[in-house]
């Protein structure tokens, strides 16, 4: 029975098959979503960097979080059977996406709260728009790797899908209710 079913997994998995519960096509919707998110994100960064009033702002920010927060609600929704995957491929320690996706809602709603807060100031908007521009940059990077490493222990070709770097940290959600990115 056991060389059974470790035949069926084996052709399973020869044939396109996988053992992970998450398909190729999930995979690459995710990064998709990540790299939206990033885009959106380093656009909204160099809006940022030419606000000259409250208004110039509030217009920049006001068209930035309707591009970034879909996106990070869909990462949301997949990122538990993400994890799922990562589990099943033996990668225990890289089940963090739906806790990365959590921290980038966390920091949508934080900055969403505060952007543009200073009518009088343009430099400390201008600073709190850069910080979350680098935050989202970090956390959809970070997104972009987890799913290329996903694409490629499923040997499925998708080394060509985007992703920033090789490495990545950790996502740890904090009892403080905050998350960090780890080593």
């Amino acid at each position: 029975m056991r060389k059974a079913l470790l035949l069926l997994t084996v052709l399973s998995t020869a044939c396109g098959g996988n053992t992970s519960g998450v398909s190729s096509a999930e995979i690459q919707a995710f990064n998709a979503a990540a790299l939206g998110v990033s885009t959106a994100a380093a656009s909204y960064g160099t809006q940022a960097a030419a606000m000259t009033s409250t208004a110039t702002c509030i217009s920049a920010q006001g068209a930035y979080d309707p591009q970034a927060r879909p996106k990070v609600l869909e990462m949301q929704g997949m990122g538990p059977g993400m994890d799922r995957g990562m589990g099943s491929m033996g990668h225990m320690a890289d089940r963090d996406m739906a806790c990365a996706a959590n921290a980038m809602m966390a920091e949508l709603d934080r900055h969403a709260a505060i952007a543009c807060a200073s009518a009088a100031d343009m430099t400390a908007n201008k600073a709190e728009a850069q910080q979350h521009v680098a935050t989202m940059t970090q956390w959809a990077d970070h997104q972009m790797v987890r799913s290329n490493e996903m694409g490629s222990m499923m040997g499925t070709g998708m080394g060509g899908m985007a992703g920033g770097g090789t490495t990545t940290g950790h996502c740890v959600h904090d009892a403080d209710g905050s998350y960090t990115m780890l080593p």
